[in-house]
């Protein structure tokens, strides 16, 4: 808090007349006019993420790098050490940090050094990143970083003391006055913490404002580590993205964060051998809250699922300033200490393959360890560049992404249902073996569609005689219209519950959709409608109102791979804390455990080998693999082109991959989701997996 103009330091008034250059230059703004205050100013806290080829090397290979300084750069001196977050992904693992900066990412973990990032809290006037150093091996790709870069603060307290003053910085810095109005007059912010306005700023347009510093007090220039995503669009649905603190997120977290971070302050400074004087204590900076109006917190993605273990402590500068915002010298500093890093699943080169494969459509594509939950890829498309959200997304950029009518925003691997047409027969084939309504002998014969009633319900194609492996393979209307039939809703309703459709799969991320099984209590309920006939036999082949999202495939798929074992989908494989101790190690968790005869097992997996060998996805077929599939075409507008889904299993009889591919309006499922599917697996085995 500014003190009285009264608290002057005669000598450094002296000094100041003595040295002042006569003219408006950028000399002035290192020495001080003849008053002079206190301000707190609070530093970030840390972040970071990366990924490794396996936990064993993480542990083997760790260390943490020294930070580094700024010295002699034109717009700050020495560098103090902000925070940082660094992200990365490997060839099996990836990291999220909450560490010191920079990373230097290998084999094993995140490397922690000078590279550094304004993850949550504002930069104190002289915290700065020194320059990334990176040791890149084969195994390890940065995923997003923290990078140095010029930006352009306002002081919020000075515009609020002086609003007429706005038009002319906002000027001054092409920016409008309202935006700039709005940023200052936040009640949420510190208003004695510079705001970064603009960021990448060259270095000719941080020289102009420095010589123009004299007349613009309100603005400072300089270096400092901000959010960077080196690969954009890859992982921006996973890894989310940051941004300011909103009213309800501050009230939200400041109730969670209350008096933790004072424990966790005091272990930190113990472990690093700090005492704490009764002067610290009682400091503004030591009853500094772990989150304020001008933090930055995850929006989305794990960002914001693992936003507590991400948010490092915030620590802080007492300085000595002018009334007009200008720094005289440092009272008193408390570094800030970093958060947790995650370790993921995620494979980097599948990622990256997938994404290329989905490039151009509309659609998504996950994939899942069957043995553990894992997930080793993750993609929605079409994506978006999460770097626009550093440090505040511009207004217009924002109307755009939110009316951009294919929803770049929105994660359709998690966040998007749809009906499953066909890749539903083999839960449908399943529920008639065990109920009884099927045998591996059953057959029907296929005209080209069932009547039911007045009502003919067609079939894609006429197929004739049709056993139960056929239907399967040939994927066959006829037949599952009959055992629908022979089923009813509510039976159909359970058994595709049994394989957690209708529910959340659980996966780490926030937001995710719990699509819809129907039943006529449900549409009674809902609707105000009875239940038709007509409607249970759409049921039997994926149609009507049955959604689902490709992850919830993805994992009932893993059912059949496990022949009734699924294990709850997950990203994060550990957290570890800064001092490398081990918060959380992930187990594989079975959340279904579907009972059925071994000898029904078989006949699906058969039936979807068959699929692959000999019927409506033969090009997913590679050598020396055995896959297990089922295609997919569904219905979501009358006249408009179908869904294009495909899920599939390898090696059938030793699973070590599930994948779901979803296109939208692309088409039936063997023309597009499968080629898609097919290419992905091609490179997962290729990978040594």
């Amino acid at each position: 808090m500014p003190l009285a103009p009264a608290h002057r330091p005669r000598r450094l008034h002296r000094l100041s007349r003595q040295k002042r250059s006569p003219s408006p230059s950028a000399s002035t703004r290192d020495f001080a006019p003849p008053t002079t205050a206190r301000r707190w100013c609070v530093a970030p806290s840390r972040k970071a993420l990366s990924r490794s080829r396996s936990a064993k090397s993480i542990a083997s290979d760790s260390y943490v790098d020294a930070p580094e300084t700024l010295s002699g750069h034109p717009f700050r001196g020495p560098a103090t050490r902000p925070t940082a977050r660094v992200w990365a992904a490997g060839h099996h693992l990836a990291q999220l940090d909450g560490a010191n900066c920079p990373p230097v990412v290998s084999a094993g973990a995140a490397r922690r050094g000078a590279d550094c990032s304004c993850r949550a809290g504002a930069h104190p006037p002289d915290a700065h990143p020194a320059p990334t150093r990176a040791d890149r091996r084969s195994a390890g790709r940065t995923l997003a970083t923290n990078r140095a870069q010029i930006v352009v603060s306002v002081l919020p307290d000075l515009l609020r003391r002086n609003p007429e003053r706005i038009p002319l910085v906002a000027s001054r810095l092409n920016i409008s006055p309202d935006e700039l109005r709005e940023l200052v007059m936040n009640p949420r912010i510190n208003p004695y913490v510079p705001l970064v306005v603009l960021k990448g700023v060259s270095y000719q347009q941080a020289v102009d404002l420095l010589e123009s510093q004299y007349n613009l007090p309100e603005v400072e220039v300089s270096l400092q580590a901000m959010r960077w995503y080196p690969y954009g669009k890859l992982f921006a649905h996973v890894v989310g993205y940051v941004g300011q603190i909103s009213e309800e997120e501050l009230k939200a977290y400041q109730q969670m964060a209350n008096g933790e971070w004072r424990v966790a302050r005091d272990e930190g400074q113990a472990a690093n051998g700090e005492g704490q004087t009764e002067s610290t204590y009682h400091s503004p900076l030591a009853t500094r809250a772990l989150y304020d109006g001008a933090d930055f917190v995850g929006k989305s993605g794990l960002e914001r699922q693992y936003e507590r273990f991400l948010h490092g402590m915030p620590g802080g500068e007492q300085v000595e300033v002018t009334p007009l915002g200008r720094r005289v010298r440092l009272l008193q500093q408390i570094e800030p200490l970093p958060g947790a890093r995650l370790v993921l699943s995620l494979d980097a080169k599948l990622q990256q393959r997938a994404y290329e494969l989905l490039q151009g459509r509309v659609g998504a594509l996950v994939a899942l360890d069957p043995r553990t939950g894992e997930v080793l890829a993750c993609v929605s498309q079409p994506a978006f560049d999460p770097n626009l959200f550093v440090p505040r997304i511009p207004a217009d950029i924002w109307r755009t992404l939110l009316n951009d009518p294919q929803a770049p925003l929105n994660n359709r691997a998690i966040q998007s249902a749809y009906a499953p047409g066909s890749i539903f027969k083999p839960f449908v084939a399943l529920a008639g073996l065990e109920t009884g309504v099927l045998t591996i002998r059953s057959s029907v014969s296929c005209p080209g569609g069932y009547q039911f009633g007045r009502r003919f319900f067609r079939c894609w194609r006429r197929h004739g005689a049709v056993d139960f492996y056929g239907s399967i393979a040939l994927s066959c209307d006829t037949f599952y219209y009959i055992t629908a039939q022979k089923l009813g809703p509510e039976r159909l309703a359970y058994w595709a519950r049994q394989f957690g459709l209708g529910a959340p799969a659980g996966i780490d991320l926030p937001h995710e959709r719990k699509g819809l099984v129907p039943d006529p209590e449900w549409k009674r309920r809902a609707l105000k409608q009875p239940w038709y006939g007509g409607e249970t036999l759409n049921y039997g082949i994926g149609q009507g109102y049955l959604l689902t999202t490709p992850l919830q495939m993805a994992v009932a798929t893993m059912g059949i791979a496990n022949r009734g074992v699924i294990y709850r989908p997950h990203l994060v494989r550990q957290i570890v804390a800064p001092d490398g101790r081990v918060l959380y190690t992930a187990k594989p968790e079975v959340i279904h455990r579907i009972q059925a005869s071994p000898a029904h097992w078989d006949a699906i997996i058969e039936g979807m080998v068959r699929v692959v060998e000999r019927g409506t996805a033969r090009r997913a077929k590679i050598a020396g693999v055995a896959v297990a599939g089922k295609t997919g075409s569904a219905e979501f507008r009358k006249g408009g082109r179908t869904h294009s889904w495909f899920i599939a299993f390898a090696p059938a009889e030793n699973p070590r991959v599930v994948v779901c591919v979803l296109a939208e309006e692309a088409g039936h499922g063997s023309e597009v989701a499968v080629p898609i599917a097919a290419e992905w697996l091609k490179a997962f085995f290729a990978n040594g997996e």
